[in-house]
């Protein structure tokens, strides 16, 4: 009489082994893939944040400023603020380029922060591999360099890592 074994023979070990171990690399890829671009998208969301910030914080300072106090050029807007609460203190504040903590881009560009300074405080609020600001007194042309509150304010700008540059014009009064 001859009994049959019911186990596994060495080379159906072996083929299943192989399979889990194939199953368990492209996971482990994928897994790693999908940790890479949360990074990216997390990045590159902080980075689209810090552009917005930017331009909301600029538009408070301009909505802010004293119209009689204006001057800008093509990389600089300074106005003069009246004190929030009423008094007669009234604060510089100034916008421009300055070199950043990060010498070159991840693309290899130069990256330049746009700084809020006002008093003794200086913030960065942007990185940006260009900036370009023109003004219109008449609404209709525009101008590199203004001495007077404008009645638009046209901001180009290159942030670190994008493609296309972003434009926003600003109606002031």
């Amino acid at each position: 009489m001859i009994h049959k074994s019911r186990g596994m023979t060495l080379v159906e070990i072996l083929i299943a082994l192989a399979i889990a171990s194939l199953m368990t690399l492209t996971g482990w890829r994928a897994v790693d893939a999908l940790q890479s671009s949360r990074d990216r998208v997390v990045t590159e969301a902080a980075r689209w944040q810090r552009v917005d910030d930017f331009f909301v914080t600029l538009e408070a300072d301009l909505r802010r400023a004293s119209i009689s106090e204006f001057s800008g050029d093509s990389d600089t807007i300074t106005v003069l603020q009246p004190s929030l609460d009423g008094g007669i203190e009234v604060r510089t504040v100034r916008y421009r380029l300055a070199p950043s903590n990060v010498p070159t881009a991840a693309n290899g560009f130069p990256s330049i922060d746009v700084v809020r300074e006002s008093g003794n405080e200086r913030a960065p609020l942007a990185e940006v591999q260009s900036l370009t600001i023109a003004y219109s007194l008449d609404g209709a042309t525009f101008e590199p360099s203004a001495n007077a509150y404008p009645r638009a304010l046209r901001i180009t700008m290159l942030p670190v890592g994008a493609v296309a540059p972003v434009e926003r014009l600003f109606a002031l009064r």
